[in-house]
């Protein structure tokens, strides 16, 4: 247990470090928190910044969920490759969501998210992934396909993988649930943006 606590605070503290902050800093000299909808994350970024900067803040963010995963895979062995992965990267997309040095206001953790259930498990990361992306295509939403994606990992997680794979899968989706909400709740209303992915691929259907 306390190797598992350690993981979840060394990914506590790399997940506070937000990319975006980073990359908006240095290419706009302004806060990402103050750009667009002020969210720390690569759709805003991108949005704001262009194509190269949503490519860094992608990169970073993986970054920081992977990098400490394979330092404490290794300090801790005896865990298992799984249990580290679910316990840091947890930890990470905890820092992300709720930075200590920002109000514990940050970002919605898709990235995080998503890199450490695909480190957990690939095939059915990368299924969920699947899942989501064509939930966005047909629903027209980001966040219905983030909540969607990993509620199917969750489902798979609770099913067939380790108890703390299913802890942290829980976590999970009851975090993009959180973060997505007030998009959600949006969507009947009229308020929620539709997905550029989702508008593009029926226009091209359309089309033919």
């Amino acid at each position: 247990m306390l190797n598992c606590l350690i993981c979840l605070l060394v990914g506590y503290l790399c997940g506070s470090v937000l990319t975006a902050e980073i990359v908006a800093r240095r290419i706009a000299g302004r806060s990402v928190f103050e750009l667009g909808d002020g969210n720390p994350g690569m759709a805003n970024v991108g949005h704001e910044l262009g194509t190269k900067a949503a490519l860094a803040c992608l990169a970073g963010d993986i970054l920081k969920t992977l990098l400490p995963v394979l330092v404490l895979s290794r300090l801790f062995p005896v865990q298992g490759w799984q249990v580290v992965v679910a316990w840091t990267g947890l930890g990470t997309t905890l820092g992300h969501i709720y930075p200590f040095w920002h109000r514990f206001k940050g970002g919605k953790g898709v990235t995080t998210i998503a890199s450490t259930i695909i480190l957990m498990n690939p095939l059915w990361g990368i299924l969920a992934g699947v899942v989501g992306v064509v939930t966005i295509i047909l629903s027209g939403f980001l966040s219905v396909g983030a909540v969607v994606a990993i509620a199917f990992y969750t489902v798979v997680a609770c099913v067939s993988m380790p108890w703390d794979c299913k802890i942290a899968a829980v976590i999970f989706l009851l975090l993009q649930v959180s973060s997505h909400w007030s998009k959600l709740r949006g969507i009947p209303a009229g308020t929620t943006h539709r997905a550029s992915l989702s508008t593009k691929f029926w226009s091209k259907v359309r089309g033919k």
